[in-house]
């Protein structure tokens, strides 16, 4: 993991790669696999040993993630084979099954991700539309404009679905996540109620990005 500049690893942008706030938390979530612990090492302050990742009840992850293509979709921290994927790299990944549900299955009127569950709730949790869309979490737009972040019903923007998309709690986590490099801070501008001016973003010591990826 690192928080260096994304062209420095070929990349045009962090679109559809899931970031952290802090670099253990990156290699946790993203190479908690590795007998080596050779990310963890990689770290200003290494740990004397990489965290021991304890395997769950229903599977070998730590974290849940979505599995769009088998029946309705469900959320499940199985291992990535089971599912036909070679890892979690773009995906966007949660720390809990009912968080994973919520984030990517809200719109099932059957509920049937949180019926995955070890413990289901007696109902899927209601969902209720936010003032400016119908979704309770911010993703960006990339392709209108100079970019910015909405919480629009996915087809509105030309997607089937989030997925592979790194969603934010609100509009201006989603704003500073993806955008911050907008000098008119036009993202920031879009906000039901935008900031006098959009929020500095610092250059951190080991790379100019604020995130690790």
């Amino acid at each position: 993991c690192t928080n260096d500049p994304p062209a420095d690893h070929g990349l045009s942008s962090l679109n559809g790669i899931s970031t952290s706030a802090t670099h253990a938390e990156c290699c946790n979530k993203h190479f908690s696999w590795q007998k080596s612990g050779f990310c963890f090492s990689q770290m200003a302050n290494p740990p004397t040993q990489a965290p021991t990742v304890t395997a769950t009840e229903a599977g070998t992850l730590t974290v849940f993630y979505p599995v769009y293509g088998e029946g309705e979709g469900f959320c499940t921290n199985d291992p990535p084979a089971d599912h036909g994927l070679s890892s979690l790299n773009g995906i966007s990944t949660s720390a809990t099954h009912a968080e994973c549900c919520k984030k990517h299955f809200d719109w099932q009127k059957s509920g049937f991700c949180f019926s995955q569950m070890a413990n289901p709730p007696t109902q899927a949790p209601t969902v209720t539309a936010t003032e400016a869309g119908t979704l309770t979490v911010f993703y960006p737009v990339y392709g209108e404009g100079e970019g910015f972040c909405t919480n629009d019903p996915p087809a509105d923007h030309g997607l089937s679905s989030l997925n592979g998309i790194v969603t934010s709690a609100t509009n201006a986590e989603c704003c500073t996540k993806h955008f911050s490099w907008q000098k008119s801070a036009f993202c920031f501008s879009q906000m039901a109620n935008p900031p006098t001016q959009a929020p500095t973003v610092t250059a951190t010591e080991a790379g100019t990005m604020t995130v690790f990826y």
